[in-house]
């Protein structure tokens, strides 16, 4: 019995870590959801549904007119990897010059990749 209590006592601090950096990526994705909804087949905002974005094309959002700038970078790169989506929030224009997204970047490396964890995990 206290062998068992040893091992659960081990596991949970990973499970609360996993709980947290979720907490941590949707709170950081608060400011992105004046533009962004995370609500698969929601419309209606100025930037496309992120719902699903690890499991389809980019740039493929049917509800949403893209820009020639990002429709010409979804011909090189077909899927959002982590890296790419984290150098992306990192600087949009630079990974994408001339997108009409208007966001600048996130500084900050831990909640750049907080986004991106929440995000990939959405389905």
């Amino acid at each position: 019995m206290i062998r068992w209590l040893g091992v659960f006592a081990l596991l949970v601090p990973g499970i609360a870590w996993a709980q947290t950096t979720n907490q941590i990526g949707e709170r950081a994705f608060q400011r992105c959801y004046s533009c962004h909804s995370v609500v698969k087949g929601e419309t209606g905002l100025s930037g496309p549904n992120l719902a699903g974005l690890s499991v389809r094309a980019i740039a493929s959002d049917p509800n949403f007119k893209y820009s020639k700038a990002f429709s010409k970078f979804a011909q090189y790169n077909r899927r959002w990897a982590p890296v790419l989506l984290e150098r992306f929030l990192a600087d949009p224009q630079k990974l994408v010059p001339g997108n009409a997204m208007g966001f600048f970047g996130l500084k900050k490396a831990d909640e750049r990749s907080a986004i991106v964890t929440y995000l990939m995990e959405i389905r």
